[in-house]
């Protein structure tokens, strides 16, 4: 912590009259870099979603706004409050950090400490970055396949109050509301989201499931920030997201797939607290983060009733600051400590009160960026980080892009180069099956690509490659007579897998005329097993669709707004040996709005319009078509 505060008033009492500080600190700071860069002139391969596109695909929940860009996919297993992975580039889900409001949200406590996706709504988010590629140089562990970043409407948002309650099928009600209010130095804004539905079966309906699995979810999120004159600012958020939902299991005596009445019920909360200074080209803060996940499996009536039981908490001090020195230079660097915890149990009819299982772990890190301007229109930057971590030491992680347009012409070059690394979860490391010798997953990838810029259209096409090893993987030991075995009757993990993804990503937006938005996407992605002499060598990763195509339209006129998106997505494998197909799918959705009063408007969609039956993992269904109809205002 003395080190912490060292740092941060290194940084906070250092000015500067640079005018590129000044355009910086009040222009579009592309927040995922942790650097001052604006959007437009990064070098790395980044989606910027507005609140205003988010409002207008009518989503409930942020998953199905981030299935249609470019390089991501997902898995969720059956409809509404299911598990959800979402994999950027090919990666793991598991390699995908989300960031909420500059909280880095973590479950230690699940097996591959990835984040679920499932039960994120959309209510008061004003903006998401989706950031590609290899990024431990600014995030730490875990960032190999991109970065996520969710940022909830600001205090000083224009709008005191918004809402939006609707209702559709198969018994789905949703609400939500946010407002903003100034006192004073003080900017508060508070809002809060409920949704509900009867939901579909977990187990696919094609295959045999009949019962439906009701999903419920509410939570609430708040941000404030305190002027204490001088350019310091003190903020705090928190954000609590509860759902309960029922998921299908595999009762006996078969042990198989099937309808059940498990229910699973998971609390996440995040929230931060912290010191901003602002002036004379220097950006600095001093922080505290928390993120903690809590999740109950268990069955009514069953006897013990809760069958699994855990509790992970990751928490963060950070300091970090930005100096932009002249036109020519800017540097930005950072101290971290983040601390991981678990608490698992898992009671039986045997033992209903078992022992938890309890581990921590910590990991310290540190790194510095520098960002370049030598000429007009081109910017470089680059930097270094280095981890400690109390289990297997050090790692050191490198970055590096450059974006330069080209003189007299529209168009831009981008190209980014970035390590990252993965540190072994508390479940990998000291359970039953855990490997204190494992060594963290590391990956190397770079990306170019070329961009058009210019009024009313813009297109890029980007190339990228990824190489990924010490991949951690379960080893059986039955049957097995091997060192790594001893003690672990039933298996442990080891890092014996190499992987290699590369692709194409190909966007286009357009303004043919006022109020008439087109965009669409294309990416290819090619993820393979790279381990030599692996049974598997060669084969395409899984639940990775090789091909993605998407396209929205919209258009506004007089108040009314009319549009469709489309998405195509091609057949995958959800094994690793390539023998269980998954087949590829066609979603369309269709969507309305018109005024009813001064900022009142009555809105509609469906979704999923030709009722397409398709599967993102094996033998869990996916919502077949729905509609929902509501009333949203702004005032």
């Amino acid at each position: 912590m003395r080190l912490l505060l060292s740092s941060i008033c290194l940084f906070a009492f250092v000015s500067s009259d640079s005018a590129v500080a000044g355009e910086l600190l009040g222009s579009d700071i592309l927040v995922s870099a942790r650097m001052p860069m604006s959007v437009d002139e990064a070098g790395v391969s980044v989606t910027v979603i507005d609140r205003a596109e988010i409002e207008r695909l009518q989503a409930p929940l942020l998953l199905d706004v981030l299935r249609l860009q470019p390089g991501l996919s997902l898995s969720r297993n059956g409809g509404a409050g299911g598990f959800t992975a979402v994999r950027l580039r090919g990666a793991e889900g598991e390699h995908t950090t989300l960031v909420i409001d500059g909280v880095k949200v973590a479950d230690p406590a699940s097996p591959g400490g990835g984040v679920d996706f499932g039960t994120l709504a959309s209510a008061g988010i004003g903006r998401v970055e989706i950031l590609r590629g290899p990024q431990s140089l600014a995030w730490g562990s875990q960032a190999i396949g991109g970065v996520i970043a969710v940022e909830t409407l600001a205090p000083d948002t224009g709008g005191m109050l918004s809402g939006r309650v609707e209702g559709g099928s198969h018994g789905h009600w949703a609400a939500d509301a946010t407002g903003g209010i100034a006192l004073g130095p003080v900017a508060l804004r508070l809002g809060g989201n409920w949704q509900r539905s009867d939901g579909i079966s977990s187990f696919a309906e094609a295959r045999g499931g009949a019962e439906r699995d009701d999903f419920e979810s509410h939570g609430v999120h708040a941000r404030a920030d305190v002027s204490l004159g001088g350019g310091f600012t003190a903020d705090l958020r928190g954000r609590l997201q509860s759902s309960e939902f029922e998921m299908d299991g595999f009762p006996p005596p078969l042990y198989a797939f099937a309808d059940t009445d498990d229910r699973s019920r998971v609390r996440d909360v995040s929230g931060a607290a912290g010191l901003r200074y602002a002036g004379g080209g220097v950006t600095a803060r001093l922080g505290w983060q928390i993120s903690d996940t809590f999740r109950r499996n268990f069955m009514p009536g069953a006897e013990p009733f809760t069958s699994f039981r855990s509790e992970g908490r990751f928490e963060r001090v950070d300091a970090q600051a930005s100096w932009v020195l002249s036109d020519l230079l800017s540097i930005s660097g950072g101290l971290e400590r983040e601390v991981s915890r678990l608490e698992t149990a898992s009671p039986s009819a045997w033992d209903p009160e078992p022992a938890p299982f309890r581990a921590r772990a910590t990991l310290d890190g540190g790194f510095v960026q520098a960002i370049v301007r030598p000429v007009e229109a081109v910017t470089l930057s680059g930097g270094v980080r280095h981890d400690e971590h109390d289990r297997f030491g050090g790692a050191t992680s490198l970055g590096a892009s450059g974006s330069a347009r080209i003189p007299g012409t529209p168009l831009r070059l981008k190209a980014s180069y970035g390590e990252a690394f993965k540190a072994p979860t508390l479940f990998q490391l000291f359970s039953d099956y855990g490997n204190a010798a494992l060594r963290p997953e590391r990956a190397i990838g770079w990306d170019a690509g070329i961009a058009l810029e210019s009024e009313g259209f813009t297109a890029s096409a980007t190339w990228f490659e990824r190489r990924t090893r010490n991949l951690i993987d379960y080893v059986s030991c039955f049957g097995l007579v091997s060192p790594i075995c001893e003690g672990r009757p039933f298996g442990t993990y080891d890092n014996v897998l190499r992987a290699k993804a590369r692709g194409l990503e190909l966007v286009a937006e357009a303004r043919p005329v006022e109020g008439l938005d087109v965009s669409a996407q294309y990416s290819w992605t090619d993820s393979r097993n790279r381990t030599a002499g692996s049974p598997n060598e060669g084969r395409r990763l899984a639940r990775r669709p090789a091909h993605s195509l998407s396209a929205t339209l919209d258009y506004a006129f007089r108040g009314f707004s009319i549009g469709t998106s489309v998405q195509l997505v091609s057949g995958s494998f959800d094994d690793a040996a390539s023998s269980r197909p998954i087949a590829g799918h066609v979603l369309a959705d269709i969507r309305a709005a018109a005024p009813l009063a001064e900022g009142i408007e009555l809105f509609g969609r469906v979704t999923n319009l030709f009722d397409e039956r398709y599967e993102t993992t094996s033998f869990y269904g996916q919502p077949g078509r729905e509609a929902a109809v509501g009333v949203r205002a702004h005032f």
